[in-house]
This record gives C-alpha cells, structure tokens and sequence, in this order.
C-alpha cells in the first residue's frame, strides 16, 4: 500500500515525535580559580640541584621558609590560608638552561581542584647556556580545596 497524503503519514509518525526528547548539553565549562606567581626563577640561592618536587603550603611560616631557600630578600608575601594555599612548583636540576615549570590552569571539579602545570624543555634546534639550573614557580591558589595534579610536557621549538 503506497501512502500518498501528508495527513495520513503524520497521522502514522506522530506518536513516534511527540516521544522524541532533546538530549541535554551535559558539557558545562569547568570553573577556573584564580592563581597568581609569588615569584620564579633559574636556580635557588645556594646554586644546589634539587629534586623535582611539589609542595603545598597551608601556612605562612612554611612558605616564608621556602621563599627563603629560593629567593635572596624575602619580601613577604602574605597568603589568607583561610582561602587559599600556596605551592612550589620545582622542575629538579636540569644540565642547561632552556628549562621552565608553571602553572597553566586551575581548575574547580567540586570536591577538589585541578592544577595543570607545564613542563618545557629546549628543543634540538635551540641554543641554551651551559649551566646547571633548577627552575621554579611559587604560586597562591584562591582555594583550600585538595590539589590533583596534571603535567604536561612541551619541547620547545626555537625555529619559529
């Protein structure tokens, strides 16, 4: 049976739409923290190499310690621990320069925050000093919430 009016066939697949229903958008933007960089450099000031290492602050005193270890004058940086935290980010001692670590995201996932950091190291073609380094980034997270971590790796390309 061949069906030839419009009204019979919507008639026919009518209950069919009226069952239809629009799947929700389930993907919401992640929320991002605000962060901010204490301060960062090459080296700590006893040119020692170290571990690659991060450490999470809860108090002033703790961090005051390690700014110490890292920088020359120790200009206080006050952290509200009530609403924040404050970590070291330590890439460990590298063989030459061209080397860096730092915060490039902070994420809100609800019952903890997601500190995504990067890693960057010289490509073949670049040109570093020869000279041990140990690069470092002190950053204040505005949130008390458990730390997850996640690295990521780039190589520089100094072609471009």
């Amino acid at each position: 049976m061949l069906i030839k009016s419009p009204t019979l066939l919507l008639i026919v697949f009518l209950p069919l739409l009226v069952n239809c229903k629009a799947i929700p958008n389930t993907t919401s933007p992640i929320p991002s923290v605000t962060y901010l960089e204490i301060v960062s450099g090459d080296n700590n000031i006893n040119g020692r190499q170290e571990n690659k290492k991060i450490t999470v602050f809860s108090d002033q005193a703790s961090l005051n310690s390690a700014l110490a270890i890292y920088i020359q004058s120790v200009t206080e940086h006050t952290v509200d621990f009530h609403s924040s935290q404050a970590a070291l980010l330590s890439m460990g001692g590298r063989s030459s320069g061209g080397y860096s670590i730092g915060a490039e995201y902070v994420e809100d996932h609800g019952d903890y925050i997601e500190l995504g950091i990067v890693l960057t190291k010289p490509g073949d073609s670049c040109f570093t000093n020869q000279m041990l380094t140990s690069p470092y980034q002190f950053i204040e997270i505005k949130s008390t919430k458990k730390l997850i971590i996640n690295e990521r790796v780039v190589v520089a390309d100094c072609n471009q």
